[in-house]
C-alpha cells in the first residue's frame, strides 16, 4: 500500500507543478521587509554621565557573560555597575584627546565613543608609560595611572622682601576693573553701596545695636563663671530655715515704744555683685573695659604659633593613609596576576615595542581592580592587543620600503 502511494505521488507532482506556478505568479508581490533604521551616532550626556550606547557596549564587551546581560537588557541601572561603564571606559582612563573620545565626566574620565576606543587607548597608555616614562613597575604604573587625591601642598605666600611691598596670596579671578568704569574701584560703585546696606530683595539691613551686647551661650566657660545666667536660683527644702518673730509684749501701750534706729544698708560685695549682674545680664560680663584688662593679661598667643601661620585658615591636608593602601593594593593585584611582586619588572613590552604575553593578564586585572563587579572581556583586550601589533606591523613595513627606496 505505501508503494502504490509513493509511485502515485511520484506521476502526479510533474502534473501538479504547473499549476503551483501559474497560481504563485496570479498572486500579489509580498511586501518587503522594511530596512533597519542606522544606529544614532553615540553621543555623550554631561547630565547623565554616560555615552548614549553604554548598555550595549556592557552587555558585549563586559564578563562576567550573566551580569554584562542584566546590566544590557535590565530596566533599571544595576547597583553593580561602575560609573567607567557608563564612559564606555574599563579602565577609567583621563582625557587626553583620545581616538574615539566623547566628553568627560566631573573627575576628567573620558567617555568613549566605544569600548574597543577605550581597550585601544589603554593599550596605548601602557606603552607610553613603559617606554616614555620608564615606569616598568606595577607600583610605578599605579602611582601615575591612579595617584593619591591627598597630600598635595598648599601653596605658601612668598616671603616679604626687605624694601619691597609684600606679594598678595591669591590674584582676583578675571580682569580688573578700568578706573574709567568705577574711579573709586568696584566697591565703591553704587551697586557695592546699595548692596552693602541691603540684603536679598532689597530689604534693608537692620543696624546692629551697640546697647545690647553680645550674647553669652549658657555653656561656655564665662556662663558658667557667671553661676548659670538665666537659671533663677532655687533654695533647697532643708536649707530653709524660718525667721523667728518678736515675741507679743503684755504691756503693750503702757510704755512709750522704743524708738528704732534706722538700719545702714548692708555691705556689698563687689565680687558677689558681679556674678548676680551677670547671671541677670550676661552682656555685663562683655564690657569694654574689662575686655581690655583681660586681653592685656593673657599671655601672646601669636608667639606660640609657627611663623606666617596666623592667617592661614586653609584646611590642612589629610592624611594619605589609605590612599598609600589602596595604591599598594592596586600594585599587588596587577603583579599578582602575572606571578609577580608590585615592585618587579612587569616586561608587558619588548625591546621593539611589540606587546608581551603580561599584557592582556594586566589589562584584565585592571579592569577588574577599576570596575569592581565587572571586568572588560579576554576579547576585548585581545583584539585591542592584535589592532597595536597590526599597526606597529604596518609602521616597520611602511619605514622598511622607505629605506630601501633611499
Amino acid at each position: 500500500m505505501l508503494l502504490e502511494t509513493l509511485l502515485a505521488v511520484t506521476m502526479l507532482l510533474p502534473r501538479i507543478e504547473p499549476a503551483l506556478d501559474t497560481a504563485r505568479a496570479r498572486l500579489p508581490p509580498l511586501p518587503r521587509a522594511a530596512e533597519a533604521a542606522p544606529a544614532p551616532a553615540p553621543s555623550f550626556s554631561l547630565v547623565a554621565r554616560a555615552v548614549s550606547n553604554w548598555r550595549e557596549q556592557a552587555g558585549e564587551n563586559l564578563a562576567p557573560g550573566s551580569l554584562a546581560f542584566v546590566v544590557r537588557h535590565a530596566a533599571t541601572e544595576p547597583g553593580f555597575v561602575a560609573r567607567c561603564v557608563r564612559l564606555n571606559n574599563y579602565w577609567c582612563i583621563k582625557q587626553a584627546r583620545w581616538s574615539g573620545e566623547l566628553g568627560g565626566d566631573a573627575e576628567g574620565h573620558t567617555g568613549f565613543a566605544t569600548a574597543a576606543d577605550g581597550a585601544d587607548a589603554a593599550v596605548q597608555l601602557l606603552r607610553r608609560y613603559q617606554r616614555d616614562y620608564g615606569r616598568r613597575s606595577a607600583l610605578a604604573i599605579v602611582r601615575r595611572w591612579a595617584p593619591a587625591e591627598c597630600g598635595v601642598a598648599r601653596p605658601v605666600a612668598a616671603a616679604p622682601v626687605a624694601g619691597k611691598p609684600r606679594p598678595p596670596a591669591r590674584q582676583a579671578a578675571g580682569p580688573a576693573v578700568s578706573t574709567t568704569t568705577a574711579p573709586r574701584g568696584i566697591g565703591g560703585t553704587l551697586r557695592a553701596r546699595f548692596l552693602a546696606r541691603h540684603g536679598r530683595g532689597g530689604v534693608a539691613r537692620a543696624a546692629p545695636s551697640a546697647a545690647a551686647g553680645l550674647r553669652v551661650q549658657p555653656w561656655s566657660a564665662r556662663a558658667r563663671l557667671a553661676g548659670h545666667p538665666g537659671r533663677a536660683p532655687r533654695a533647697m527644702a532643708g536649707s530653709a530655715v524660718s525667721v523667728p518673730r518678736p515675741a507679743a509684749d503684755i504691756a503693750t501701750g503702757l510704755t512709750e515704744a522704743p524708738k528704732i534706729a534706722a538700719k545702714s544698708p548692708p555691705a556689698v560685695n563687689p565680687v558677689r555683685t558681679l556674678v548676680a549682674s551677670g547671671a541677670a545680664n550676661p552682656a555685663a560680663l562683655l564690657a569694654p573695659d574689662r575686655l581690655t584688662a583681660e586681653a592685656a593679661a593673657l599671655p601672646s598667643i601669636a608667639a606660640s604659633l609657627p611663623k606666617g601661620s596666623l592667617l592661614d585658615l586653609s584646611l590642612p591636608a589629610p592624611v594619605c593613609a589609605n590612599d598609600e593602601t589602596r595604591i599598594r593594593n592596586y600594585a599587588a593585584r596587577i603583579a599578582g596576576s602575572v606571578g609577580l611582586k608590585p615592585d618587579d619588572d612587569l616586561r608587558l613590552f619588548r625591546d621593539d615595542g611589540r606587546p608581551s604575553d603580561n599584557l592582556l593578564p594586566v589589562l584584565l586585572a585592571m579592569s577588574s581592580v577599576e570596575l569592581g563587579t565587572l571586568h572588560a572581556s579576554k576579547a576585548l583586550v585581545s583584539a585591542a592587543i592584535e589592532r597595536l601589533e597590526a599597526r606597529l606591523s604596518g609602521t616597520a613595513s611602511s619605514e622598511a620600503r622607505s629605506n630601501s627606496a633611499l
